[in-house]
């Protein structure tokens, strides 16, 4: 047991070192407010870069924290530091009962770390729509909670397919106030421009699977390290297509979709494994599924399925089965004696 702890250290190691890019890479980091924090009694004691990456060093499973006073003020910081649970229940971040002083410190650290914005500068530029809203979405630090080909991180949905499952339209209204659509999500409100949301909004649906290779070779190499399981091949799968941006994390349900039949609430994936064959299942998604419209004097419902046979390669539909399935309801099994 001793040396299989200190391989998967090993391994840990390597594959934050090889793969856990913030999009900073080339970034001096030294004499920055993040330089200090890393080497901050904070960071040291309680071993903040196992999940988040401060400077060019740290894990993948918390946000980037580079710039996290930029889109946090201070009392979310304290809020959240001390309770996460209270702020997002389910969260992996743990409590880590800090004391006065320790929490004082890393509140000061934390909304010292950030950057001035570029927006007026970007929007008053003679480039295309588009483009404006690429440097919108790197200036904002968007990849500090999604990802985008094999960067960024797994907080948020995954956008590397978001222009092929939401609409420009849709985009926008999330953009300008996501608390208004959704209360109680983790994604703050920037307070973005309208030209600025109708530019991010432009980009990201063009997202439309152009970096999926980047994601695959990345998730081939983590997959390899895990043991190369379809489970957990599927569980990528699973996030790269952002499935749970509509049916929630893990498949547990609970988002909104407005005006759709019968209660606007887009259903769970948990009893998939149950309710579909492998077969059933890969039919159902080469094709587009359009919700049923509660009041058709109304607006339709924003979200939809995608036609998943044009993107979706036979295996991934395969691993995506076995990531469903393996937490589905175990089905009762009467015998008599």
């Amino acid at each position: 047991m001793k040396y299989l702890a200190i391989f998967l250290t090993i391994i840990g190691v390597f594959l934050t070192a090889q793969w856990a890019t913030s999009g900073d890479d080339e970034k001096s980091w030294t004499g920055t407010p993040q330089e200090a924090f890393l080497k901050s009694e904070i960071v040291q004691s309680y071993q903040c870069t196992s999940c988040h990456t401060i400077g060019e060093r740290g894990g993948t499973v918390g946000p980037i924290l580079n710039y996290i006073g930029t889109r946090r003020d201070e009392a979310w910081l304290r809020e959240w530091l001390a309770d996460p649970q209270l702020v997002k229940p389910g969260t992996k971040m743990p409590n880590f009962d800090l004391p006065p002083a320790h929490l004082d410190e890393a509140v000061k650290h934390l909304t010292s770390m950030k950057k001035p914005l570029r927006t007026d500068e970007i929007l008053g530029s003679d480039i295309p729509l588009v483009e404006k809203g690429e440097r919108l979405f790197e200036d904002y630090g968007c990849i500090g909670c999604h990802r985008l080909g094999s960067q960024g991180r797994f907080v948020g949905p995954d956008l590397t397919w978001i222009g092929t499952r939401k609409t420009e339209d849709w985009e926008q209204t999330w953009l300008k106030d996501p608390q208004a659509f959704k209360p109680g999500t983790f994604m703050p409100n920037f307070h973005i421009p309208a030209k600025g949301v109708e530019a991010i909004a432009a980009f990201l649906h063009t997202q439309q699977g152009q970096h999926n290779k980047e994601s695959q070779e990345w998730e081939f190499r983590t997959n390899f390290f895990l043991g190369n399981i379809d489970k957990e091949r599927g569980e990528h799968v699973f996030k790269r297509y952002g499935c749970w941006s509509c049916h929630g994390e893990s498949g547990g349900g609970g988002v909104r979709n407005p005006n759709m039949a019968p209660d606007e609430m887009m259903p769970g994936l948990k009893k998939v494994g149950n309710d579909y064959t492998e077969e059933q299942f890969v039919m159902r998604l080469q094709k587009k599924v359009v919700p049923e419209i509660l009041n058709s004097a109304e607006t339709a419902p924003p979200f939809f399925c995608p036609d998943y046979g044009k993107h979706m390669e036979a295996s991934e539909l395969s691993d995506l089965y076995a990531y469903l399935k393996s937490f589905a309801p175990k089905k009762n099994k009467w015998r008599f004696k």
